[in-house]
């Protein structure tokens, strides 16, 4: 197409921005604010990343249904309790009290993946990422009991207190399930 004058560019700029505006495609987050003009008026407009068409390089993680990535973080979390169950704390099992899954749950909420103090919530979540073999089995009332502890606050305002704690090995036990299930997560990529 050859352009004789400004007027025409300004014509053709303003049919492809009109163009853009009402593709009303997927906004992929970044904003452009665009003034096109006509000859005796003026129009001042948003466009917020729109592409007539596939965006030509899509951001990671959005070309997934969100069911996928949720069936996927599932396996992923059951993946690292499986990998928890395996760790070593010293010459024994770390997770080798029943207690210990209130580790568990403190992580998860604290990565946003259960509500904190929605135990029935995080009961029924649980029952959906458990791996077959655990160390300890899971019961609702352990992790209930979390309310009465240090734990029940997020993970890194743990700190040891002789008043509610009394002795520090259980603590340093619990700390050190939570810490490592936290750290599998993330090796995870979650």
């Amino acid at each position: 197409m050859e352009i004789n004058n400004g007027g025409d560019l300004l014509a053709l700029l303003n049919r492809l921005l009109e163009r853009l505006h009402q593709a009303d495609l997927t906004n992929f987050g970044s904003r452009l604010s665009i003034v096109y003009v006509a000859p005796g008026a003026q129009h001042v407009d948003t466009v917020q990343n729109q592409y007539l068409g596939a965006h030509p390089n899509p951001p990671k993680g959005r070309e997934k249904r969100a069911s996928e990535t949720e069936k996927e973080a599932k396996a992923l979390i059951c993946q690292s309790i499986t990998l928890l169950m395996q760790e070593l704390y010293g010459d024994e099992l770390l997770f080798n009290q029943q207690s210990h899954w209130q580790a568990i749950y403190r992580i998860l909420v604290d990565k946003g993946y259960c509500s904190d103090s929605d135990f029935d919530g995080f009961d029924i979540f649980i029952r959906t990422v458990m791996p077959e073999e655990v160390n300890k089995p899971y019961r609702k009332e352990s992790v209930k009991n979390i309310s009465q502890t240090d734990f029940g606050k997020p993970f890194e305002q743990w700190r040891f207190d002789p008043v509610t704690s009394k002795t520090r090995k259980p603590f340093d036990r619990m700390a050190a399930v939570a810490q490592r299930f936290k750290e599998i997560l993330e090796e995870n990529g979650l």
